[in-house]
């Protein structure tokens, strides 16, 4: 089973010292976001603010890279661009959640002529999802919200078919709707789509779903689990 980290948790978070420590501990696979700034500069950050992490009430999306660098995460690291992690870290696989609308298009420019056939790319809008599945046909990318209630509810067949390939990133219960269903399983099984599974912190969350046949876990804790 993959033991994914969640944006590069426990370091951290969203920096390359988060993500160098769990290449150093083993792990391999690495889980993130990205927001971009004013001068299109596409960085590692789960919300769009950077307050939680700053202490500052700034947007991303209004303040240039210079300006964010000012502001250092925990008060001591320095913001990381998706660029650096896919250059120092080639060798990982690496799933990327486009947090905005704002870096959807600088995305689309910056993955232009790269070999990312080590990444998963993903977003809670399926708008840009399928905007990256237009631009990039070969690309995999994670299903959309809209796919996964669907195959969950056992309606997957109504789906348009699709060559490349899909990833499952999903919690065992969204919003109260059980998503690891029997339909679901069965689904992404005989389609040959990965299942991972966010957030899984605990020996006793591991426990509930490690009768299926998922590919990995998402955890803010990976050394519990290697």
């Amino acid at each position: 089973m993959q033991i994914w980290t969640h944006r590069g948790n426990p370091g951290p978070e969203n920096t390359l010292e988060g993500f160098s420590q769990a290449w150093i501990d083993g792990i391999r696979h690495f889980e993130t976001d990205i927001h971009c700034t004013s001068d299109g500069v596409l960085v590692l950050a789960h919300d769009s603010d950077i307050s939680r992490l700053t202490g500052q009430r700034k947007e991303i999306n209004d303040i240039s890279w210079q300006e964010l660098q000012e502001h250092k995460i925990d008060g001591e690291f320095d913001w990381t661009t998706l660029d650096e992690l896919h250059t120092q870290y080639d060798q990982a696989q690496i799933s990327v959640d486009i947090k905005s609308d704002h870096a959807l298009e600088p995305f689309l420019q910056w993955a232009e002529g790269k070999d990312l056939s080590n990444y998963i790319v993903g977003s809670f809008s399926a708008e840009r999802v399928n905007r990256v599945r237009e631009e990039f046909p070969t690309l995999t990318t994670a299903l959309t919200s809209k796919e996964i209630l669907f195959i969950a509810a056992g309606l997957g067949r109504l789906l348009p078919g699709h060559s490349a390939k899909r990833v499952a990133m999903v919690p065992p219960r969204f919003k109260g709707i059980k998503i690891l269903t029997r339909s679901f399983v069965d689904f992404c099984s005989a389609h040959s789509i990965d299942i991972n599974v966010w957030t899984i912190n605990s020996d006793e969350e591991l426990d509930q779903i490690r009768h299926l046949p998922i590919s990995g876990i998402i955890t803010d804790h990976y050394r519990r689990f290697i």
